[in-house]
């Protein structure tokens, strides 16, 4: 098991390493970047500037999407048109009281909800408040199928380790359900936890514990 220091240094290298490919990418002209539209309620630049903290969760939710997306069940590939797909999507789903939506490339998008919306805290279950912003999420899941979604959850440093992995995989588990009961498809659909290990903000404070504790949701679609 990594140590916490040897934990800090992986999620600080890898948020280096996006934040060089984002770079990169924007001055070379190629399509993965980050862009921000008018219908976004982060900061510019909010995948850049978080980097450092989301890096492994992108990463690997980007890896857990393309898994889903190589299975046939999941449809065949959108080709040229993917961007626009995508685009359709964006713009309902940033309509969504309680969430916000991020382009981080032509075929992904990444729901952040508001913090503590979904749940109580140190609690995996789904707050009275929440789901009215999970439906109308479920129902723009089901007029766009041809996507992976990839809910991933994350905790603050308080408690255990072992403890805020735990919470943070039932929490992302109990959002999947819930949209599995409003008829999103499970066979696109996967959970993953976090735990404490992908901070976006200090723990030292009530308010950076409070965007630590989170859940987002990664979709993401094939071009072929």
């Amino acid at each position: 098991m990594l140590g916490g220091n040897q934990r800090k240094g992986m999620v600080l290298t890898l948020g280096s390493t996006l934040l060089a490919i984002l770079i990169g990418c924007a001055t070379t002209g190629t399509s993965t970047t980050t862009r921000t539209t008018k219908r976004d309620k982060t900061a510019t630049g909010a995948a850049i500037g978080a980097a450092a903290g989301a890096a492994i969760g992108l990463l690997r939710g980007e890896r857990e999407a393309d898994e889903i997306l190589a299975h046939a069940a999941v449809g065949a590939g959108i080709g040229a048109g993917v961007g626009a797909y995508m685009d359709a999507q964006e713009e309902k789903l940033g309509h969504i009281p309680g969430t916000s939506v991020e382009r981080i490339s032509d075929d992904t998008l990444l729901i952040h909800f508001d913090s503590d919306i979904l749940f109580s805290i140190d609690s995996a279950s789904l707050s009275a408040g929440s789901k009215g912003s999970l439906d109308e999420i479920a129902s723009v899941l089901n007029e766009y199928p041809k996507t992976a979604v990839v809910v991933q959850g994350y905790t603050d440093s308080t408690g255990t380790e072992e403890h805020n992995q735990d919470l943070s995989e039932r929490r992302a588990q109990a959002v999947k359900n819930y949209l599995v009961i409003r008829g999103v498809d499970e066979v696109r659909m996967s959970a993953l936890g976090f735990g404490e290990s992908s901070p976006i903000a200090s723990n030292s404070t009530e308010s950076g514990r409070r965007m630590n504790r989170r859940v987002d949701i990664l979709v993401k679609a094939k071009a072929k």
